[in-house]
C-alpha cells in the first residue's frame, strides 16, 4: 500500500513538473523576440564601376592615361548611419607617353582589396573612406631597346569622398574619391569616379 502510495504522490509530481514545463516554454515562446536575419536586415551589397583619366608631363614625358574597372562590395549596417565592409576591384589601365619623336604605351590589368566604411548624413548624401592594397603595373618613364620599362607592385591606397545615392532598396550611387596616399610624380590619377548600383544601402 505504501508503495503504491508512493508511486502515485512521484507520477502527480512528475506529471505536474511536466506541465509547469510546457507552460513555461509556451510562455517564453510567446514573450521572445522575433529573431533578426543578419544577412537580410544588416547586410547591403554593392557593384561600382571605376573611371579614371589624367594627360600630364611625366620624367619629360607626355602621358595620357585612361582607367577603367569594376568593384563589388558589401556593408555591414552597424546602426541607421554608419556601414562598413570589404570591397574587391579590378582594373584596366592604358597609358601612352610620348617624348615628341615616339609614342610608348602599356596596358595592365590591376587586381586589390580592402575595407571601407560609410557615413550616410543624409538619406541620399554620404561619406566614403576606404583603405586598400593595389597590385599593379607602373613605369619609371625609361625607354629600354625602344620600350617602355614597367614593373607590378604592391602599393596602398587611401580614400576619401563625398557621394550621392538616389535611394530606395535597389539605388544608383556616383561618388568622388581623393587619394591621399597617391605619388604627386605618378603618371596614376589621384581623383577616382564611381559609379555603381547597390541593393539595401
Amino acid at each position: 500500500m505504501t508503495q503504491i502510495k508512493f508511486s502515485t504522490y512521484l507520477f502527480l509530481v512528475l506529471t505536474l513538473a511536466l506541465f509547469t514545463s510546457i507552460d513555461a516554454q509556451g510562455q517564453s515562446k510567446r514573450t521572445k523576440k522575433p529573431e533578426v536575419n543578419i544577412w537580410k536586415e544588416k547586410v547591403w551589397y554593392g557593384g561600382g564601376f571605376n573611371l579614371g583619366f589624367n594627360s600630364s608631363i611625366y620624367n619629360g614625358l607626355q602621358s595620357s592615361v585612361f582607367g577603367i574597372g569594376i568593384s563589388p562590395m558589401a556593408g555591414y549596417k552597424f546602426n541607421s548611419w554608419f556601414s562598413a565592409g570589404p570591397r574587391l576591384s579590378i582594373d584596366y589601365t592604358t597609358a601612352k607617353l610620348s617624348d615628341g619623336f615616339d609614342t610608348y604605351s602599356y596596358n595592365s590589368v590591376d587586381y586589390g582589396m580592402g575595407l571601407f566604411g560609410r557615413i550616410k548624413f543624409s538619406q541620399n548624401f554620404f561619406m566614403h573612406v576606404e583603405y586598400s592594397f593595389l597590385n599593379e603595373t607602373f613605369t619609371t618613364g625609361e625607354i629600354n631597346n625602344g620600350k617602355l620599362v614597367t614593373e607590378r607592385e604592391w602599393r596602398d591606397i587611401f580614400l576619401l569622398g563625398l557621394g550621392y545615392s538616389s535611394g530606395g532598396d535597389i539605388a544608383y550611387e556616383i561618388y568622388i574619391n581623393y587619394d591621399f596616399l597617391e605619388d604627386p610624380e605618378s603618371i596614376r590619377v589621384p581623383i577616382v569616379y564611381r559609379a555603381g548600383i547597390t541593393f539595401k544601402f
